[in-house]
């Protein structure tokens, strides 16, 4: 089966703002772009991106597609596996699978890393998600790779392993994508991760060979020239944190111009205590850096929308935090 999608950067639909700058680049700008929700964003009963549900999620992209007719984005699920938002049954991975691919997903990364079992009977358990979406959707498009991307230096003894993977998923589908540990990882509010060429160079030959394709986890905050040493051999990247990032920091920088009192969304986001996960070196005293790591994941919440509300008294908010995203997707994918 050929492959469907051709765009260079999958990005994490942090919210409202951040799914309508991705289709306004892709309208205007005629570049194909993915969207790729995780479990803990947004699910078939509710996730942290405005507490949508899958089917409300789809209802706002179908929105998006009206409002930008010329816009190519695919819809995608990203880590769909057991643990990922810390709920290990299978059955609420299948109702991810099946609301995904009712509503109309075009793709599905079947990630069982957090699998608790054997690495057969991962891939047993893997094979089933799988093959549950193909009955569902014969054309949905799948993407494989069952390690959840930390940074690891993994190195050349590792091939052998990933081939064994790679070799069993092909065996019974046809994957889009393989994820690659490329060596990239985020904390904080940096790109803290070391990209390993000559590993990534020999899977990519690998994958070719496979006829696959390669995606590279955790791509946040990568400089123009870490981006260009990519070229030709990591064919998509995914970002996702730094776009919470930067709407975060926006708002705030917004509240200091307009004297605007951000003390109410600050607490709520530092008591929510999701920034821990994000700390390297500095510690829970610096509350500034805490809140503006973990802002995304409060955008829901009143005391956001308190202080937008009042920001809107004073310019078009939505409006300037998507011109701050787009500037984000063009870092990746402008000429």
């Amino acid at each position: 089966m050929a492959h469907r999608f051709n765009a260079k950067l999958a990005i994490g639909p942090m919210s409202s703002e951040t799914i309508e700058a991705t289709f306004r680049y892709s309208n205007f700008y005629r570049k194909e772009l993915m969207l790729i929700s995780t479990k803990n964003q947004i699910d078939w009963n509710g996730g942290y991106v405005n507490g949508w549900t899958t089917k409300e999620y789809m209802d706002y992209v179908q929105e998006m597609r009206a409002c930008y007719p010329q816009a190519k984005v695919a819809i995608c699920r990203d880590h769909c596996g057991p643990g990922f938002n810390g709920n290990h049954d299978i059955k609420d991975v299948y109702k991810t699978i099946e609301a995904d691919i009712k509503t109309g997903f075009d793709l599905m990364h079947i990630d069982f890393c957090h699998f608790k079992g054997t690495k057969d009977e991962q891939f047993a358990a893997s094979k089933k998600a799988v093959q549950l979406c193909l009955k569902l959707n014969p054309k949905i498009r799948i993407e494989i790779g069952t390690d959840e991307n930390a940074g690891i230096n993994y190195g050349l003894p590792n091939i052998s392993e990933i081939e064994r993977e790679i070799n069993f998923f092909t065996s019974f589908c046809d994957p889009e994508f393989y994820v690659v540990q490329t060596g990239s990882l985020v904390m904080e509010i940096n790109q803290v991760g070391s990209f390993n060429r000559p590993f990534v160079e020999k899977i990519y030959t690998l994958l070719q060979e496979k006829g696959l394709k390669m995606k590279e986890h955790n791509a946040d905050y990568l400089p123009k020239a870490a981006i260009a040493e990519r070229d030709g051999i990591v064919d998509t990247q995914n970002i996702a944190p730094q776009l919470g990032v930067i709407q975060t920091q926006h708002v705030l920088t917004k509240c200091l111009i307009y004297g605007v009192d951000p003390t109410e969304f600050l607490d709520t986001v530092y008591a929510g205590g999701k920034w821990k996960k994000w700390m390297r070196d500095n510690t829970k005293e610096n509350k500034m850096l805490c809140s503006v790591i973990a802002g995304h994941y409060h955008f829901a919440s009143d005391a956001y929308k308190r202080l937008v509300a009042e920001l809107g008294k004073h310019e078009d908010i939505s409006e300037s935090i998507m011109t701050q995203l787009g500037e984000v997707i063009h870092h990746y994918v402008g000429e």
